[in-house]
């Protein structure tokens, strides 16, 4: 095909395409916070560059990005390992205090609405296989999308599956954050949207309540004593962003495979 994405062909492409292999892509993702020195649009932005990848190797179409993403409120136990001294607050997601301007998070339910919507009409489209992109790692979010996998794919004659677009690499320590060293690194490899002068000198450790950044271990209640950021986005790099993207995309690849294979 001319290209994998869905806005930009005819509707003969896109019939021919579906003859050959019936897989529509939904990339997703809230526009969110990462920090200063990350676009807003990360999470969705890596979520199509993964799904435009996989098209391109196992055949199918990417719809356009549903920029739409949901969190919840931060537990008094999380808040503390983030560097919180008022637990109590509330926070959701990553709307720290100290940003300055807010996250575009949609309500639980109006994203579960609103992804229903997308894949009830990639449904009609009679597509075999609809592999949700998801780019938030957000547990709920997750949750949610997960069920309507379930639900859509044995009520319907459709497979819904979902993949990450971070998924780790074998035997590769967790290093994945929000906003951290890693995910920096998959957004210079993508764009040149990222600007690391935004952040002070090496020398100044990012506390993670003070730049809206985060690391696993934090988000696992296992935070450095100083509650600072595990994986300094100061150190990101294409390089490394091209490992994890490509580990994504390999990883990706087998499970729709499989998938396909099946139906």
């Amino acid at each position: 095909m001319r290209t994998v994405e869905f806005e930009h062909l005819r509707p003969g492409e896109i019939l021919e395409e579906q003859a050959r292999k019936s897989i529509a892509y939904l990339p997703i993702g809230p526009l969110e916070w990462h920090g200063p020195a990350m676009p807003y649009g990360s999470d969705p932005m890596v979520a199509h560059y993964v799904a435009v990848e996989l098209a391109k190797q196992t055949g199918g179409v990417v719809m356009p990005t549903l920029f739409c993403g949901t969190e919840r409120e931060r537990s008094p136990e999380t808040l503390d390992a983030m560097g919180f001294e008022d637990t109590a607050q509330y926070i959701v997601g990553q709307d720290f205090p100290s940003n300055g301007m807010k996250s575009f998070y949609s309500k639980e339910d109006v994203f579960c609405l609103v992804l229903r919507e997308f894949l009830r009409m990639l449904i009609m489209q009679k597509y075999k296989l609809i592999v949700i992109i998801n780019g938030h790692g957000a547990e709920n979010q997750s949750y949610a999308v997960n069920r309507l996998c379930v639900e859509l794919s044995n009520e319907t004659e459709s497979k819904i599956i979902s993949v990450s677009s971070f998924i780790l690499p074998d035997g590769v320590v967790p290093e994945v954050g929000h906003g951290n060293c890693v995910e920096c690194s998959t957004l210079m490899y993508l764009t040149d949207d990222v600007d690391l002068s935004t952040y002070p000198p090496e020398e100044k450790k990012l506390k993670s309540c003070e730049w809206g950044i985060n690391d696993l271990f934090t988000y696992l209640h296992q935070p450095n004593e100083d509650k600072t950021v595990q994986g300094d986005p100061r150190t990101a790099s294409k390089e490394i962003g091209k490992y994890y993207l490509d580990a994504a995309i390999q990883m990706g690849i087998k499970t729709v495979e499989e998938e396909y294979a099946r139906l």
